[in-house]
């Protein structure tokens, strides 16, 4: 009885002491906790493909970046403001910067030769991310052509999609040989169109390695070219896309 009277009591106490201390508080209103700034990376989505072709330097379209009023690289959860390093006058091409390091650059073919009906494999940085079959895709596209005239362009037979513009096309050994500039469909009527059901044929164009070079060349971005097979014939091409890309983003 007088451990119950003496708990009864150190209640009541207790429960005087916070009635006293609430009608001594003045009322507040309640206050929003402001969101975090904080970007999430793995969250942004990226509206264009970039391919790092050293330790800090990104390849890209000059259409993706020449009217960005803020330009942004997203890598593997990553996100970092860029800025412009240099653009092609004659080509579609620019180099963009940041602090974002690659684990693997990418390195190009010393010897230009691409040619009609090569199997290669071109994919779009958030194309890459969602891609649930990536670790055992070889290749997704056919050059239709071999690099023809000043502008050193070739086109591909694929199904790239928005965002594939800056996308290093790889060859059978992993090399870089080109870079995917526009997309568009061909008709029936337009000659460039592979020979199949009229309207069904899609293509890609590509900046070929050789007027890329001469670019980085001339900007004096630094590079590496081997006629060393990177990859296997048979080696998933995928993953080693996802290894040299980045993505860009553009805002405003």
């Amino acid at each position: 009885m007088r451990r119950r009277a003496a708990t009864a009591l150190v209640i009541a106490v207790l429960t005087a002491i916070a009635m006293s201390g609430a009608a001594g508080q003045t009322t507040r209103e309640p206050v929003m906790i402001a969101p975090s700034k904080k970007i999430d990376a793995f969250a942004l989505e990226s509206n264009a493909t970039g391919v790092f072709v050293n330790d800090t330097d990104v390849l890209t379209a000059r259409h993706v970046v020449e009217s960005c009023q803020s330009l942004f690289v997203i890598k593997d959860g990553q996100v970092a403001r860029a800025t412009v390093k240099a653009v092609s006058p004659d080509h579609d091409l620019a180099v963009i910067t940041s602090r974002i390091r690659p684990l693997l650059a990418a390195s190009f073919a010393k010897t230009d030769d691409v040619s009609a009906s090569q199997p290669v494999f071109a994919a779009g940085y958030e194309v890459l991310g969602h891609m649930t079959d990536r670790a055992d895709t070889m290749y997704n596209a056919f050059t239709r052509d071999r690099p023809a005239g000043s502008a050193g362009e070739f086109t591909l037979i694929s199904s790239a999609t928005n965002g594939a513009s800056g996308s290093p096309v790889l060859d059978q050994g992993g090399l870089v040989v080109g870079l995917v500039t526009e997309r568009a469909s061909a008709s029936g009527d337009d000659p460039r169109a592979y020979v199949t059901r009229s309207g069904a044929a899609s293509y890609v164009i590509a900046v070929s390695g050789d007027p890329i070079k001469a670019f980085l060349r001339a900007s004096q971005v630094p590079f590496s070219e081997t006629d060393m097979a990177q990859l296997e014939p048979m080696q998933a091409h995928a993953p080693r896309a996802a290894t040299v890309e980045a993505g860009v983003l553009c805002g405003g």
